[in-house]
Formats: C-alpha cells, sequence, structure tokens
C-alpha cells in the first residue's frame, strides 16, 4: 500500500485550544478509511505568504499515514466536506514523489548547462590555442568623484 502525506492549514479563526479536537477527527478519518501507521507533526501557527480568504495566521499539521490507494478518493471527499476549519490540504501520494524526484534528478545531471565562456580559442599558425579570458579590471572610485557622479544624475531633467 502507498504512503500518503496530507498537509492542512487551520485558519486563524480557529483557538488553539480547539486544535487537538480537530487533530484528532482528521485522524478518526484516517482510521476509518484504513489508514496505518499514522504519524502526525503539529508544525504550529505560522504567518501564512499571503492572506486566504480574510486568515493571515495558521495552524500546520503534517500526517503520514499509509492507506489503500482505492479508499484515498473518499477520503479526499471526507475531510473536504465535513471540515470547514481547514483552510487549505493537500494530500500526496510520498512513493510517487520519491520515484518523481529520482527521475528529476537524473535528467537534471543529463542537462548541459552553458556558462560564460571561460576560455578563447585562437589560432596562430594553424595550431589552436586556448587563451584565458580575464575579468575586466574594477573601477577605483573615491567618494569625491561618486558623490559628483551622484548629483550630475539627479540633477538631469528627465523629462525632456
Amino acid at each position: 500500500m502507498p504512503q500518503y502525506e496530507l498537509m492542512y492549514l487551520l485558519g486563524a479563526h480557529v483557538a488553539d485550544e480547539e486544535v487537538p479536537k480537530i487533530s484528532q477527527n482528521i485522524l478518526k478519518f484516517v482510521a476509518d478509511f484504513g489508514g496505518s501507521d499514522v504519524k502526525e507533526s503539529q508544525l504550529g501557527k505560522k504567518k501564512l505568504a499571503y492572506p486566504i480568504g480574510k486568515t493571515r495566521n495558521g495552524h500546520y499539521v503534517v500526517v503520514n499515514f499509509i492507506m489503500d490507494a482505492k479508499d484515498i478518493n473518499q477520503f479526499d471527499a471526507k475531510i473536504r466536506t465535513q471540515d470547514s476549519n481547514i483552510v487549505r490540504y493537500i494530500i500526496i501520494n510520498l512513493d510517487e514523489h520519491l520515484e518523481r524526484m529520482a527521475k528529476d534528478k537524473v535528467t537534471q545531471s543529463k542537462i548541459v548547462r552553458k556558462g560564460p565562456p571561460a576560455e578563447e580559442a585562437v589560432k596562430v599558425g594553424g595550431v589552436t590555442t586556448a587563451i584565458k579570458k580575464e575579468a575586466p579590471a574594477l573601477l577605483e572610485i573615491n567618494q569625491e568623484e561618486l558623490d559628483k557622479k551622484i548629483e550630475e544624475a539627479l540633477a538631469e531633467d528627465l523629462t525632456k
């Protein structure tokens, strides 16, 4: 049976005392649909990257479990319809995810990445030799020259 990971986000309107009750309810759903080897991690309350609805903070919970693939759609529907406190959730098949990551790693290792040329080939008398390019020298500028250039840029009329 495949291993799954459920991550859900409880909205800020959920009191901290209610989180364990909701968590137990989700664990009960996992057990009802034949889930085994259940591990739960409470990640705590964190600020969201962007507001979802009117929620700016949320309580994150991750549940790892093993469940038969034919029951996962019913489990998904149960979570979607039962608990209005869950703002967002995602269920991932970890076996497929790890397989996909391994394939991506192999594919990425085959990609030839081209960067800036470090050497330049020069042909002299029928013989090709490589000459290393040197980075352009950095200009040294003192504070007075820098202030003068800044003043010139600020004084320039851009409306023309």
